[in-house]
């Protein structure tokens, strides 16, 4: 080779992956081989595969020091797609294993990677999105906070639909407030254990409906509790205490009915 900078293209013959440098050998000048040259790094490490070919900056006369420019594109290393205003970078020797690519045509940029990908951060994260955001996993999805809390809002709706079970679990208060309709709809059964104190505060209509019977408390203040089969008290002790009203049993009233041969009670 004459003297000044000469570029080459050979084959890598061997690598040394700790120091990221590797030999090139040169098969159209009798098979020589470098002695182990530097790649261009800029921060970034990737070295490539034993035989495939790379281009090589020489700085000095025959295969002295020199360094990798990189692998090239040639019939046995081909882009796995090219068109114009594709950008790509794989991060395998094996195409297609793991790679970023933007699309400047339809402005869409994919990450691709085969087991998982993570960030680690020790300050913020921040994502925003001017359209949707979409997160999908084919196993469990999972959030945690390990030393604050978690929030979600919407500006419209907001859904949560499991194919088995929904578990709301709180170390102290839950509380869960609407300023609309709210609607529970259970396909089995229903159950509400309390240990402390129960309170239900309503200020319209309130309306219980089960197997036919209803139980009603009107805006006033009104109960009216109804049956298509029986109505049942039990208790040691039972006070009933209206100062007025009466009550009805086969058409017979407990204020105005008569007992034969005898005065009518007192009212």
């Amino acid at each position: 080779m004459a003297s000044g900078s000469i570029n080459r293209t050979g084959r890598v013959s061997s690598i040394d992956y700790k120091r990221g440098t590797y030999e090139v050998t040169y098969f159209d000048r009798g098979q020589s081989v470098t002695r182990q040259i530097n790649a261009i790094s800029n921060g970034e490490y990737k070295m490539p595969k034993i035989g495939q070919m790379v281009s090589v900056m020489h700085n000095s006369n025959g295969s002295a020091a020199g360094v990798t420019v990189g692998t090239v594109w040639n019939e046995s290393n081909k882009p796995v797609e090219g068109y114009e205003g594709l950008f790509r970078k794989e991060y395998s020797n094996e195409q297609g294993q793991a790679y970023e690519r933007f699309d400047a045509n339809t402005g869409v940029y994919t990450q691709f990677i085969p087991t998982r990908t993570g960030r680690n951060c020790k300050g913020e994260i921040y994502d925003e999105a001017k359209g949707p955001i979409s997160m999908v996993g084919g196993g469990q999805v999972q959030l945690n906070s390990s030393g604050g809390s978690i929030s979600m809002q919407a500006a419209q709706g907001a859904g949560i639909n499991a194919g088995t079970n929904v578990s709301l679990e709180s170390g102290a208060d839950t509380s869960i407030e609407s300023g609309g309709q709210m609607g529970i709809a259970v396909g089995g059964k229903f159950s509400v254990v309390v240990t402390g104190e129960t309170s239900i505060e309503h200020s319209d209509k309130v309306e219980i409906k089960a197997n036919g019977a209803t139980i009603t408390i009107s805006a006033s203040g009104d109960i009216s509790i109804t049956s298509p089969t029986k109505i049942e008290m039990s208790a040691p002790k039972i006070n009933i205490n209206a100062p007025d009203g009466d009550v009805k049993i086969k058409n017979v009233s407990l204020i105005d009915h008569k007992h034969a041969g005898g005065p009518k009670p007192d009212r």
